[in-house]
């Protein structure tokens, strides 16, 4: 028995020939690469970035030559170990929904772990009776925690922001009121990965254009103080010993 070929409808053709030729980019390339930026750049790991950049442009590797390692031990420790181990528990006992802690009436008892930590670690360079602008560098997180944690309870703000503005902050700080240095190669840098960290979080849909301006300046501005005031109250503290 012979089969009867019957054309194909020009209509059906056009719509054959439209879906063909359709492109459509990988969303899941571009959700890795987000993702990925995310947790290079995680707000955990900001205390880290901070004290090693102290190491790589200030006179910090001299003053303190060979005890790298002792100072970053104890950062790492309470900032990042401590800190996502309780995440780790929280998530567990089912107080969390994930580990992101996308959900904002979540955050409270992963910022009240971070915020015990930071204290604990401020306690420990203080009584190492190091510099007091130091100190404030590592005061400057504590606060930013405290004010993240506030500002949660009314409206979602973007904590990876806080962090890269937190970093970026201290090291604009540093060298401009304690070592009066301009390592502007360093400093176009930390922008370019800030705004890369932006990006990705609106990438990922994590947050609102609003939301990553907001964490960013709110870092930035308040470590940028915190650090401006622990320099001026450790250059007072010097002039009342002389």
């Amino acid at each position: 028995m012979e089969e009867t070929l019957k054309p194909v409808s020009s209509e059906k053709q056009s719509n054959v020939e439209n879906t063909s030729f359709i492109y459509e980019p990988s969303k899941e390339k571009e959700a890795l690469w987000a993702q990925m930026t995310s947790i290079v750049l995680h707000p955990l790991l900001m205390g880290v970035y901070g004290v090693a950049l102290l190491f790589f442009y200030t006179d910090f590797n001299l003053i303190f030559a060979g005890q790298f390692i002792r100072f970053i031990s104890p950062v790492f420790f309470l900032t990042c170990v401590v800190p996502a181990s309780g995440i780790y528990f929280l998530k567990k006992a089912g107080l969390i929904k994930d580990y992101a802690v996308s959900e904002r009436y979540e955050r409270f008892l992963p910022y009240l772990t971070t915020a015990f930590s930071y204290s604990l670690l401020i306690y420990y360079f203080y009584s190492a009776k190091l510099s007091i602008w130091f100190i404030a560098v590592l005061a400057a997180p504590l606060i930013l925690i405290i004010i993240a944690a506030i500002i949660t309870y009314f409206w979602k703000i973007s904590v990876h922001m806080i962090g890269i503005g937190g970093l970026i902050g201290c090291t604009l700080s540093v060298c401009y009121n304690v070592k009066g240095l301009n390592p502007y190669v360093l400093f176009i840098i930390l922008f370019i990965l800030a705004g890369l960290l932006g990006v990705s979080r609106l990438a990922l849909k994590r947050h609102t254009p609003g939301q990553v301006y907001a964490g960013f300046l709110v870092g930035l501005i308040i470590s940028y103080l915190c650090v401006w005031i622990g320099a001026y109250w450790g250059f007072m503290s010097i002039m009342k010993n002389l």
